[in-house]
């Protein structure tokens, strides 16, 4: 059994996710059905996908300010609560015929709004319920179930779509979110928040950490790495249609297949990183993860047949669940404790930030040198971003010291 699921309170959490990770899935693939049948515009699809993910990059700071400064349970209790609730509303909306464009709008917004608290909180709880040198295996084992949810949950929204309507999905959704709650209620224990100093407003803390990223090196490199993996790696998704239609001249179904495998190569590697126990290095899954990325993504963006493409995808998958375990833990593991949630919230905010800029970039590009071309650059320098941080003496010398030195600003007294 990995080593993290060995402590009751995480097993249960971890879980608990498996049901939410899942709705949420299918929640992806009603909403864009919906949205799309009920105003047949693609633009709609994007103003929608923008109402969820906007939050994300404008209250992930805040998100992980709270994280920090309230109990992570009762911050998760109300979250969770919320997620469900707007799920469930959005299901009666749909059933009872009175989802219009903009009720589906705002249910975006209070989604995603109510997400960008959570999934900061949800990370840095982690670290609270199993020993530092767990952490990474337990971040991989929430890897794993995310990829394996993403295999099977598109697939059981297609089926509930055509017998039962987009409705049967987000009412899953919302009756899923009780598996948590309940965990929460009896069994995760309610961890205080680190004493700070008396007198600090939440504007200060939120300055604190992000002081942090010019202090701590670690931090520096883990921001560096993560901003170009948003920005020049994961901004290729978008275009995977384009991929399948120019470059493997297929339709739907192929283009259905290489999103599947995607979960496929997160799921093994997902597995693969929780199978290491303690013995694995967060230094070496950067130097390994970045090589691997690199060259995967290259492969996709030159690639012209399937036997090519899809080994490439897994690959590509792997190495993204490589290195998004290294950049999480350290965070997790090797900075100041007090500063987790806001650390988290910042990691966060760069990848729903850079993600589209960087698509939007490639979409510029396409126009001068070519798509594919571009991304296979971008694929470059994120593989060089990630084995440059890792060789840089002052980042390695910080992940072997350990834990950070407190905070800048008297936020912590030293021990």
């Amino acid at each position: 059994m990995p080593p993290a699921l060995r402590v009751r309170p995480f097993r249960w959490y971890w879980a608990a996710q498996w049901p939410t990770l899942l709705g949420t899935w299918m929640q992806v693939v009603a909403l864009g059905y919906l949205v799309y049948l009920r105003t047949g515009s693609t633009t709609a699809v994007a103003v929608v996908a923008a109402a969820d993910g906007l939050p994300a990059v404008l209250l992930s700071l805040a998100g992980g300010v709270l994280a920090d400064r309230l109990p992570r349970r009762q911050i998760l209790l109300v979250t969770q609560t919320m997620l469900g609730l707007t799920a469930g509303s959005l299901a009666v909306l749909v059933a009872t015929g009175h989802a219009d464009f903009f009720a589906i709008v705002i249910v975006a917004v209070v989604f995603g709004a109510t997400d960008a608290v959570d999934l900061p909180t949800r990370q840095a709880l982690v670290a609270d319920l199993v020993e530092r040198e767990v952490v990474m295996n337990a971040v991989a084992l929430g890897s794993a179930a995310m990829s394996a949810t993403r295999i099977v949950g598109p697939s059981i929204a297609g089926l509930l779509i055509g017998t039962v309507g987009p409705a049967a999905c987000f009412g899953t959704l919302s009756v899923a979110y009780l598996a948590p709650i309940l965990v929460l209620v009896f069994i995760i224990p309610n961890v205080a928040p680190l004493p700070r100093a008396a007198g600090r407003t939440a504007l200060g803390d939120l300055v604190t950490g992000l002081r942090q990223v010019r202090r701590d090196p670690l931090v520096r490199g883990v921001v560096i790495v993560c901003a170009a993996l948003a920005f020049l790696g994961v901004s290729y998704m978008p275009f995977l249609p384009v991929l399948a239609k120019t470059q493997l001249h297929a339709g739907a179904q192929v283009l259905g297949i290489l999103y599947s495998v995607g979960g496929i190569g997160g799921l093994v590697g997902g597995v693969a990183i929780a199978a290491l126990g303690r013995g694995a290095g967060r230094l070496q899954l950067l130097l390994i993860g970045g090589p691997v990325y690199a060259l995967s993504l290259f492969l996709i963006a030159h690639s012209a047949i399937l036997p090519v493409t899809l080994p490439a995808l897994v690959g590509l998958s792997f190495a993204f669940v490589a290195l998004n375990t290294s950049l999480t833990t350290l965070l997790q593991t090797d900075t100041d404790p007090v500063l987790r949630g806001r650390l988290l919230g910042i990691y966060v905010t760069i990848f729903a930030g850079l993600q589209p800029l960087g698509t939007v970039l490639y979409g510029v590009l396409s126009r001068s040198v070519g798509l594919f071309d571009a991304i296979g650059v971008g694929a470059i320098l994120v593989g060089v971003t990630a084995v440059a941080v890792a060789l840089t003496p002052s980042f390695r010398a910080r992940v072997q010291q350990g834990s950070a030195p407190a905070a800048v600003g008297g936020e912590r007294q030293p021990a």
